[in-house]
Order: C-alpha cells, then structure tokens, then sequence
C-alpha cells in the first residue's frame, strides 16, 4: 500500500515547481541521513494555517499581489511539503509502535491540518493565476489541475474530514484493543494466531468469537463513516462519493469506464483464477515450511531484480545503506506494508512484515518498485503521477522478477511462480468485488451490518472468492475499506498492465523490460492510458484487449514449460 494526502498534494507540488512549467532538470535529492537520524522539521501546522489565512485574505483584498505575492506562496508551499514529511514520519513511527499515542495523535492531527492548509494554498494559487503580473507562470494544465483540487476541498468542512480521521483511527486501534475472553484470559487476535499451545478445536472457537466480535465493532465505525463521507460529496458538488473519490485520486477514467473491467473482471478472470485454484494449492504445498532468511534472501531479490533491471541497483544500495527500510515484525506493529515519501529529505520509506515465508519475497518487490519510483522522480513520481501508475511500477516490477524467479526460489521456482500468477489474478478480481462492495455501500439506503454482511457475502460467492475463505463478514478486516475507500480497483487496473507484461516477458524479456521503462521513466503528470499506450501496452477497459490477456495466462498455466530469459524451460 502507499500513503498519499490527496490530489491536494499533488498540486501544491506543481505550484512549488515552476507552477507547471518546464524548469532545468536537476538531480534528485537524497539525504545523506539514516532513516534513525531523521527528525520532524520544526514547522507548526496551526501557525502554518494562520499565516496562510492572512496571505488569503491579504490576497483577495488587492494588498498582496505580483513576485511579493508569489513569494509568500511559495514559502507557505514550503512550509507545506515539510509538514506532509512530518505527518509520513509520523505515521512510520505510530506503524512501527502503535501503542504509541502520540505519534498516532500528532498524525491525525497533521492530516486534517494539511487538508486545510491544502485548500488555503490551492485558493491563493487560483487568485494569482489571473494576477496579469505573474499570470505566465501558470499554464493551462496547471490551472485546470488547481481548479480540480479546488472542487475537492472546502475549509468549512474541516470538522467533517476531522471526524472522518477519529473514526480511520478507531479502526486502526481496533486489532490492538480489541479482545475476547476465555478461561479468563483476554485475546487480542494476534494473541491467538500466534499462541502455539491452543489445540485446535479450542483455537477455532476462540477465533471465530473474535473475528465476530471485530466484524461487529468494525460494522459500527464504518456505519458511522458512511453518511459522513456521502456529506462530504455532496457538500462539495459531487453526485455520489465514488466519483469524489475518483477525483481524489485524479483517474483518468470514470467509475462508470471502471465497470467495464469489473464486468471482465467477473466474467473471464474470476473463472481463470478459480480454474488455477489446484495449481495454487501444489505450489503452496511445495513451499510451506521452507524458511526464507530475511538477509540472505533480500540479496538474492536483489540480484534478480537489477539482471531484468540494472537501474534499479542504485535505489536499492541507497535503501539499506540509509536503514529507509523496516520489515520487522511483532504485536504492536500496525499489519501490512506501504511506502511513503518524507519530502523534506528527499527519501522514500518501505514499511513491511517479513514473513520468512514464501510470500515474503513478492511483498518485499512490490513495495520496492513504489520506492524506486519516489526515489527517481522524487516528488514527481507517485505523487503527480496517477495512482494507477504507481501500481503499475509495484506491480510490473513485481511480475517481471517471476521472470528470474530461480534467482530466487532455486528448485522452487516453478512453484513459486505459479503462487505469484495465482495472487496476481486474485488482486486483479478482489479489486474488482471491492470497489463493487463499495459502490453499494455508499448507495445504499437504511444501511446495516446485516446488509453489509449478506452483500458482501453475495459478492464473493458471484465472484468465485468463497472458494478461497472469502465469507460474509471478511470485508471488515480490508484497512483500505476504511483508510482509502475506492483505492482498491487501482490494483485490478494496474494488475491488466503487469500481467501483460508478464505474459510478454515469457517470450520477450527485453521487451518487457523496455515497457516497464517507458511507464516507470514516464513525464511528470503523465495520464494511465496515454502512457500505457506510448509503452506499447493496452488499456485496462478494453474487453477485447483484456480477454487477450487472459488467453495467454490460461496458455502459460497449462503448458507450464514456457522459456525463462536464460532459454531454459519452466517446469524442466
């Protein structure tokens, strides 16, 4: 998962770059700091806040105009991107200890006040846009991309997105707070999963008490969450709160355009992945219990890695030199993965659980393709760029080192394989019910947990997800459901890209690698299907394009004796 703050961010970022325009490339800044080294920056968001509300106003009355004008944008657009750096630093360190309450407090206290200065920032930048001094500073694109941030925000409905934070942390604290008992003793879940004395008839009782107790006091938040965020919509001229949130993530592409790849979604590859179903649990067989050594397995990804793609050899030598990194593990850590940018120091952060297991390693690359990306283009890349594309350059990554599996797995690797194919599809489908599950949620009237309940239930079983666990009450346990409603269907889009690129991989590695350059080397604020186009790949709506693909991981999963790049045979 990576972190993001709105499409907010996104323009500030344009203003404090030229405003759009083309500026002298200069080299990315990296810090020289390790990641235990790193501190906040000092800046008070309130003051941040007053300051920019004097500007405003100062602005709107005529007293402030011209370069003086600009001037004072850009320093509160400074200020800005240190206090985004400050609230992902903040957010590592609650995920690295979230018993730690004042690092989840100082958070959600910076995430409303970043909305609100955001929205500050965007209207000063709209008035200076038509200030005839400086008005060539600010081009057509960038004006269009304030006006979208502006019809995002409004500060009068700070206290909305402020109880909108309470209730994401209520959530959060759920899996640490939240316990069951017996024989009087309390369970948090984690307790039970990991107490290797509960037999296993005792283990299953206590477990299920629990996951119906969390499905329950989750159930409330989210109700709770629902008609505040359908004001927040409505209030800002939206005709429903899946097309605010399209617009948050500033998609190229309506929720009416994604309905054509959740119908493929349901039709072709839902029916693929429950035909691989036999495949998947061979290759888990053959891979449970084997014990992956963090260590020495991250130099193995590493190496297949940089032999597909030798640029990336730089980020992942400044990631563990600089410690940018933490895949530990342990009870008060938050569950999960994602990176985030500290824009002040110029440094990605992947935060992650290794396992020791076998899927271990493909969570590792997927997360390390999103910090190659940052640390590329640094803010310009995942945080201009859409949020598909940032997918992209996880997810791509992610199936093309399936390509050097042996690298990796050894003797395994054909399993493996097959475990990464079986879980890319998953994503792809799961992405689709999921914003499914979510268009209904948000639409429908007189909501309870029992109709929550029985459609998501509905929805797996049309969907063939059943057959793999997925039952009535798991939506509660999906963190992006409450974090980042309508984030999921970008994994089912981007997931089109990287399975094509797989599926091309087989027969061309070089041709692959080049595609995934040309998104990945992508111009800042490029568009999804522009870009997918110009890299010689096909758009994730296109049915026809789609079933193609489909076509060639069914070829690939029955023959199972496709080349690897060195020439030798998968399955030999």
């Amino acid at each position: 998962m990576k972190r993001f703050f709105s499409l907010l961010a996104t323009v500030l970022l344009l203003i404090g770059s030229a405003c759009g325009k083309a500026a002298p490339v200069e080299p990315v800044y990296h810090t020289d700091l390790t990641f235990s080294e790193l501190t906040g920056s000092g800046e008070d968001a309130g003051l941040e806040i007053a300051r920019t509300r004097e500007m405003l106003f100062r602005i709107e009355r005529g007293e402030l105009n011209g370069e003086r004008a600009q001037a004072a944008l850009d320093a509160r657009t400074e200020a800005y991107q240190k206090l985004t750096s400050d609230a992902a630093l903040a957010y590592v360190q609650y995920c690295l200890d979230v018993t730690n309450e004042e690092n989840k407090q100082r958070y959600d206290a910076l995430s409303v006040q970043l909305d609100t200065l955001g929205a500050l920032l965007v209207d000063a930048a709209l008035l200076l846009s038509k200030d005839p001094v400086i008005s060539d500073r600010y081009d057509a694109e960038t004006v269009e991309a304030l006006r979208r941030a502006d019809a995002l925000s409004d500060p009068a409905l700070e206290p909305l997105f402020a109880k909108e934070r309470e209730l994401i942390g209520r959530y959060e604290a759920l899996s640490e707070t939240l316990t069951v008992e017996r024989n009087g003793k309390r369970w948090t879940g984690d307790a039970i999963l990991n107490d290797p004395t509960l037999q296993e008839e005792a283990f299953a009782a206590l477990y299920e008490t629990y996951l119906l107790l969390f499905n329950e006091k989750a159930g409330e938040i989210f109700l709770e969450l629902v008609p505040i965020r359908n004001e927040i919509a409505e209030k800002l001229g939206f005709s429903s709160y899946a097309d605010y949130r399209y617009a948050c993530f500033d998609r190229d592409y309506t929720p009416r355009e994604a309905e054509k790849l959740i119908r493929i979604g349901k039709k072709t590859f839902a029916p693929l992945l429950l035909s691989m179903r036999n495949a998947f649990f061979g290759a888990a067989g053959q891979l449970y219990g084997t014990v992956f050594e963090q260590e020495a397995v991250l130099e193995r990804i590493r190496a297949a890695i940089v032999t597909i793609l030798p640029e990336m050899n730089e980020p992942w030598d400044y990631m563990t030199s600089h410690g940018m990194y933490d895949l530990g593990s342990g009870t008060v850590r938050m569950p999960g993965s994602f990176t985030t940018y500290f824009a002040e120091y110029g440094t990605p952060f992947l935060f992650g659980a290794w396992t020791n297991g076998f899927d271990a390693p493909p969570a590792v690359i997927h997360e390390f393709g999103h910090f190659a990306s940052f640390y590329r283009g640094g803010n310009a890349c995942g945080n201009v760029d859409s949020l598909d594309l940032a997918e992209i350059d996880a997810q791509g990554l992610e199936l093309l080192t399936v390509l050097r599996y042996d690298t990796i797995y050894g003797e395994l690797s054909d399993a493996a394989r097959d475990a990464e194919l079986f879980y890319a599809l998953y994503a792809l489908v799961d992405g689709c019910m999921e914003d499914e599950f979510q268009r209904f949620a948000y639409g429908c009237e007189d909501l309870t947990l029992e109709k929550l309940n029985t459609e998501y239930g509905r929805l797996s079983a049309s969907y063939g997800l059943d057959a793999f666990g997925v039952e009535a009450r798991s939506w509660t346990q999906i963190q992006h459901t409450f974090q980042q409603p309508f984030y999921y269907i970008s994994y089912a889009v981007g997931m089109t890209a990287a399975l094509e690129l797989f599926c091309v991989g087989t027969a061309e590695p070089g041709k692959a690698a080049d595609a995934y350059r040309g998104i990945a080397e992508r111009p800042d604020g490029a568009a999804l299907r522009e870009t997918l186009k110009q890299a010689g790949l096909g758009d994730p709506f296109d049915a026809d394009r789609l079933r193609k693909t489909a076509g060639a991981l069914r070829r690939i999963m029955q023959n199972g004796r496709d080349k690897r790049p060195d020439g030798t045979e998968y399955g030999g």
